[in-house]
């Protein structure tokens, strides 16, 4: 059943980004993000530019997980936004095993000429900097 989201709004854009890597939409996963945006690695790792950030979308977009957010806070000003929310991971690795993971994530949002929130900053490992 096709979806519809309002990617004006920065929880449907979230919730947008979350469904295309549900169906592996890669490309639908990379239009959500601006193009001098920045991804975080769990290791801490910049990786800048669509280019470059393709390549751990498409591995997360393999997996084709279903993530959830548990609880989240948008806090708007102008044209752009900060995002941070728990979420948890579930899915099935290539060989079967399950994949289970949980963290938080903190992004950095910018409102495009069209009115879509788009990331300039993504940080889904942003609760491992708070770990022991």
């Amino acid at each position: 059943m096709p979806q519809n989201f309002d990617r004006t709004q920065p929880a449907d854009a979230v919730k947008f980004f979350r469904h295309c890597i549900l169906t592996g939409n890669l490309e639908g996963a990379l239009s959500c993000f601006d193009e001098e945006a920045i991804y975080i690695e769990r290791d801490g790792e910049e990786i800048k530019g669509l280019e470059n950030i393709r390549k751990p979308l498409k591995h997360l977009c393999g997996w084709k997980p279903n993530i959830q957010g548990i609880k989240h806070k948008a806090t708007v000003v102008g044209n752009l936004a900060v995002w941070a929310d728990k979420w948890i991971l579930k899915a099935h690795a290539p060989d079967g095993n399950p994949i289970e993971m949980n963290g938080a994530t903190t992004c950095m949002m910018k409102k495009n000429e069209a009115g879509i929130w788009l990331w300039l900053v993504d940080n889904p490992f942003a609760g491992q900097l708070f770990e022991d």
